[in-house]
């Protein structure tokens, strides 16, 4: 078995497990704006959660009709359709089912960012109101000084939103005009899923922080502390983007070269 194989095998197994991950997230762990489940109205579990992070940074969507019907929702439709796309036999035995829903995930993609320029309309950002003890750009980072640098961590999110919303503009325009390239456009969307992944691999990051903490320092050490949860959680958001991009620059590699980053 090739590099490539191993490579692309291992990638989608990534992607389908962190997609399943985020739809159980999205419907039935925080049910900040699912309609089927209110799982921080259980004891056990908001305990448990505020652990990580505190409770208003799961619940605050939930007074925000609009941006779970224009970004957390369709998140999880996007979650759902991803792995179908990806797939290379289903891509070959239904290729017209393939178009039309890479059409509604291209919509998707659309109606997350529009999502996000809501949340950032409406200061939703969690370095900005999710830590009141902690001033907005305070403690963004446990190593990353972005303050001295001249930065807020909002440049990270809007640099974030930007390449979501880039990579899923080529990857369309890759197939849409007449000169079709679809290694271009198999390349780009592997990046756009790398892009939007990357939020799922974060609550990954979060907890592995945390029992880092817990083996260095002893058990709780940093849970329910603000002083380290929110630095944890800004981590943890560029070390999942970091590595989804990564390894999909990997995966991508394997193309043709000349192909890799043409959209036409």
């Amino acid at each position: 078995m090739t590099s490539s194989v191993v490579a692309w095998r291992i990638g989608y197994v990534g992607v389908s497990t962190l997609c399943v991950m985020m739809i159980l997230w999205i419907w039935f762990a925080p049910g900040s704006c699912s309609p089927i489940s209110r799982a921080m109205d259980d004891a056990r579990f908001r305990r448990a959660s505020e652990a990580l992070v505190p409770a208003n940074l799961v619940l605050k969507y939930r007074d925000h009709l609009a941006v779970c019907v224009a970004h957390v929702l369709p998140a999880s439709a996007w979650c759902a359709i991803a792995p179908f796309q990806i797939h290379p036999s289903a891509r070959k035995r239904f290729p017209r089912a393939h178009r039309i829903a890479g059409r509604v995930f291209f919509a998707l993609s659309a109606s997350m960012t529009y999502g996000y320029v809501l949340i950032h309309r409406r200061d939703l950002h969690f370095h900005a109101i999710d830590f009141p003890t902690l001033a907005r750009d305070e403690r963004a980072s446990l190593w990353i000084p972005y303050r001295r640098l001249g930065l807020s961590f909002v440049h990270v999110e809007h640099a974030g939103a930007a390449w979501f919303a880039y990579t899923a503009t080529r990857a369309f325009a890759a197939v849409a005009s007449s000169t079709r390239n679809f290694a271009a456009h198999r390349a780009w969307t592997w990046r756009h899923l790398a892009a939007g992944l990357g939020i799922a691999l974060q609550r990954v990051f979060i907890w592995v922080h945390h029992l880092c903490f817990d083996l260095a320092r002893g058990s709780g050490y940093s849970r329910g502390v603000a002083e380290l949860q929110k630095p944890i959680f800004g981590d943890s958001l560029v070390y999942g983007g970091a590595v989804a991009a990564l390894y999909c620059e990997w995966c991508v590699s394997f193309l043709t070269p000349a192909t890799k980053w043409k959209s036409s």
